[in-house]
């Protein structure tokens, strides 16, 4: 009406000054309404994703600038396997309250499937739940829940979810046939991948090291395990002050007589303002054995990064095996030395490789078994220790070692056995705690 108002009021005018005016109005407008869109989604998350070696070999990258979503596979290099149109949340910028219709904007992972869903039209053929909000939302107050990636029914209408991420189902149907509950999702305005590298192959490598030496901690029972946390910002995460978790930790330290923590396929993605690691874990303690998917979260606090939460994965299947074959090179490496010390008739190295309440035989202690090695070796020393094929198996101290044994002296004698070893962890090594052997 206002266009139409003013060229009747300036109809004295020439057509082409008229028309002259009416031009400019309407690139006024246009560019008006052009700078109104970009701010819509200006000061948004845009991730690049730099090929590390702990980068995910498949992972989901949605941008809501441009409504697609990739399917991302860590070759070399990383590269979309596929992309698609999508719709997300009816309000630009990154969510923070329940019902603020907008898409969350961080690194989230699936929790599983859904399928047969009711409302065919909303949410097509499956859906795949996402862990929002993340221990880093829950820091920062962020609210809501029933964030999924699903299908679509009906049409597919550019930013017409409730901060969701839909698709049609076809495409949602491909993403299926790639991805397992865990899978990492990255949201942001957009995303970017196979950029000039910058330093995210450096923080991977110094966050790799930090999880192995928490896992290296939490064996040792340190008190170095709770200062890997930032205790204020982890009780946020969790809900419950940080006291809860460290008295509970230390109850199961004075119990425990040792902690084995094993990890597997540690991987790593940075977020707007955090890192999330996530591995498989295989924990051991006397009789109990747990294997369990998890997520660490990381916060640069005061210069040095920092837990900030923790998350559990979707189940796993026992790492038992995997675990087992793990100890194979280190048991390995520790009978080598323990026969090499045995042979070379050096006591003192000998019986380090006991623990001091260490049975050997019907001989109680590393000071009954030093004084029987040193009574032996003053009259025959070794000349000959041939170790067999090395098993191993769980027990309840550590690992029970079986393997064939021939054993030679100075003096000529041999004989010829199945030695039976259980040892226990010890830092980085072994300690044996019980050796039996049996003539077969």
């Amino acid at each position: 009406m206002f266009l139409i108002s003013s060229f009747c009021y300036f109809k004295k005018w020439s057509i082409g000054l008229g028309m002259m005016h009416f031009l400019r109005l309407f690139l006024a407008v246009f560019f008006l309404l052009a700078g109104l869109s970009s701010i819509c989604f200006a000061g948004g998350w845009e991730p690049v994703i730099e090929m590390t070696p702990l980068v995910p070999e498949y992972m989901v990258a949605v941008e809501k600038q441009s409504q697609k979503v990739h399917l991302l596979v860590h070759k070399s290099p990383l590269r979309a396997e596929a992309s698609f149109t999508c719709a997300t949340g009816q309000v630009a910028g990154d969510k923070t309250a329940e019902g603020d219709l907008k898409t969350p904007e961080g690194v989230y992972f699936t929790t599983g499937k859904r399928t047969g869903l009711k409302d065919f039209d909303l949410y097509g053929t499956m859906a795949f739940p996402l862990d929002f909000p993340n221990p880093v939302d829950r820091i920062k107050g962020k609210t809501g829940y029933g964030i999924w990636i699903h299908g679509r029914g009906k049409k597919l209408v550019p930013m017409d979810t409730k901060g969701c991420v839909a698709l049609v189902n076809s495409d949602i149907g491909f993403i299926d046939s790639r991805i397992t509950p865990g899978t990492a999702v990255i949201i942001g305005e957009s995303v970017s991948w196979n950029e000039p590298a910058g330093n995210q192959t450096q923080e991977s490598e110094l966050l790799k090291d930090l999880v192995y030496k928490w896992a290296q901690d939490w064996e040792n029972k340190d008190g170095a395990f709770f200062k890997a946390f930032a205790a204020d910002r982890f009780s946020e995460s969790e809900g419950r002050p940080f006291k809860y978790f460290e008295n509970r930790k230390k109850r199961i330290f004075s119990r425990a007589k040792w902690i084995d923590v094993e990890i597997f396929n540690l991987q790593a993605l940075p977020g707007p303002d955090y890192w999330v690691t996530w591995f498989d874990q295989y924990y051991r303690s006397g009789n109990l054995s747990s294997s369990t998917s998890k997520r660490l979260y990381w916060q640069q606090v005061g210069g040095h990064w920092k837990i900030v939460g923790r998350e559990y994965g979707p189940h796993i299947g026992s790492l038992k095996k995997k675990y087992l074959a793990s100890k194979q090179e280190g048991v390995n490496r520790f009978l080598d030395q323990w026969r090499s010390d045995w042979l070379s008739g050096d006591l003192e190295k000998y019986i380090s490789k006991y623990d001091l309440k260490a049975r050997q035989g019907k001989r109680r202690g590393a000071k009954s078994i030093m004084e029987h090695k040193s009574s032996i070796w003053e009259k025959r020393k070794p000349s000959t220790i041939e170790l067999g094929k090395i098993k191993l198996r769980e027990h309840s101290q550590g690992l029970e070692v079986v393997f064939r044994q021939e054993y030679a002296d100075v003096s000529g004698y041999t004989d010829k056995g199945i030695k039976k070893l259980v040892i226990r962890p010890e830092g980085d090594s072994w300690r044996i705690v019980d050796e039996q052997w049996s003539r077969r």
